[in-house]
């Protein structure tokens, strides 16, 4: 990929952030995601969000927070540092998929050309090989802070955007475990027709790139369902983009998902719970070796959800107004939407797709 330069925008004044965000609290709206990305010629400033005001609304939740581990509900809280992994989803890459199945949550996001690629949390970092492993995008810093101070493994990358993740580790908001920067913990394995593929463990990056944020709370809650809650759904499907659709159906008897990513499904994987979280996409500085432009996924700021678990669908609001706090399913009321304890799928889809529900 070649860089572009960098739009030209009016940057607001502090006083003038600080007066919006307080006429958007009074209103008991969220602030929309675009102010909270701050633009900048700087690679590190495009990935660093402002602060924003909180709403003067009283969030009430009606799950408690998790005592044992806060990404999964599960009664005990892993031990050693959070490790994150970015793996390929080309379909030339899934036959190839393994390590999913051990990942807390994961969450699928757009690419280049209407593709689409995963981010897996490991917490904790397990030892068994995951991947394919491939490169980063901008987006993955502003999604990572919510974890903290993470190591995050990726394979190649725009030259640009590897700039980016070397000044952000430099600031110490990431730990940067790239194979360019850290060769030691991969794998290179079998030649594809597109590309290498490479593995690595998270229990090799952590040991690689030690010192890295502990799991802690993101907003995820989770809990019991009543027996009215939300409508049946067995069967969900909704697209990222014209040529990248995941169907998701839910099997009773294991009390999970299957997962198809365009018609194939994911083998060795099937979450307890998908969340549809649809996002403000917009296209970063930044093209592949084609000229796509690079798309660039909010993560703060709010919009609608859908979370799906026991084969029931739940309607609501995701909210994530601050950069290093987490992300909220939020009720008509301003209520947690619980999760069931287990392995979440987050699907990052662009704002205004439909779902289809069987």
């Amino acid at each position: 990929m070649r860089a572009l330069p960098p739009p030209v925008r009016n940057v607001p004044t502090p006083l003038a952030l600080a007066l919006a965000a307080a006429l958007l609290a009074g209103c008991g709206s969220s602030p929309a995601p675009a102010a909270d990305r701050p633009v900048s010629p700087s690679p590190a400033a495009v990935a660093s969000p402002a602060a924003s005001a909180a709403p003067s609304a009283v969030v009430k939740p009606v799950v408690k927070a998790v005592v044992g581990d806060p990404l999964t509900g599960r009664p005990k809280a892993p031990g050693g540092s959070v490790v994150a992994v970015k793996i390929d989803n080309s379909p030339l890459a899934r036959p190839y998929h393994r390590g999913l199945d051990e990942a807390s949550v994961i969450y699928q996001e757009l690419m280049e050309g209407g593709s689409s690629r995963f981010l897996a949390i490991y917490a904790p970092a397990t030892g068994n090989e995951v991947g394919p492993v491939r490169s980063v995008r901008e987006g993955d810093l502003e999604l990572l802070q919510q974890y903290g101070k993470v190591a995050l493994a990726g394979s190649g990358g725009n030259t640009g955007v590897l700039a980016t993740f070397a000044q952000a580790a430099k600031e110490g908001r990431v730990l940067d475990a790239n194979f360019e920067v850290l060769p030691g913990p991969y794998r290179r394995a079998e030649r594809r027709r597109d590309a290498y593929n490479f593995f690595t463990s998270p229990q090799k990056i952590d040991q690689a790139k030690p010192g890295g944020a502990k799991v802690k709370d993101v907003g995820l809650r989770f809990g019991p369902l009543a027996p009215t809650a939300g409508f049946p759904a067995q069967t969900v499907s909704v697209s990222f983009s014209p040529i990248s659709r995941v169907r998701v159906e839910y099997d009773p008897k294991g009390g999970r998902y299957a997962v198809y990513q365009d018609g194939d499904r994911m083998k060795d994987y099937a979450p307890t719970n998908v969340v549809v979280q649809q996002t403000k996409i917009t296209n970063s500085r930044y093209v592949d070796v084609v000229g796509n432009p690079t798309p660039f996924t909010t993560t703060i700021g709010s919009g609608s959800v859908t979370v799906l678990r026991d084969g029931r669908r739940l309607s609501g609001t995701w909210r994530r107004l601050v950069g290093d706090t987490g992300t909220r399913f939020l009720d008509d009321k301003g209520r947690d939407l619980p999760l069931k304890p287990g392995a979440t799928l987050v699907l990052l889809v662009p704002a205004g797709r439909s779902l289809q529900v069987g």
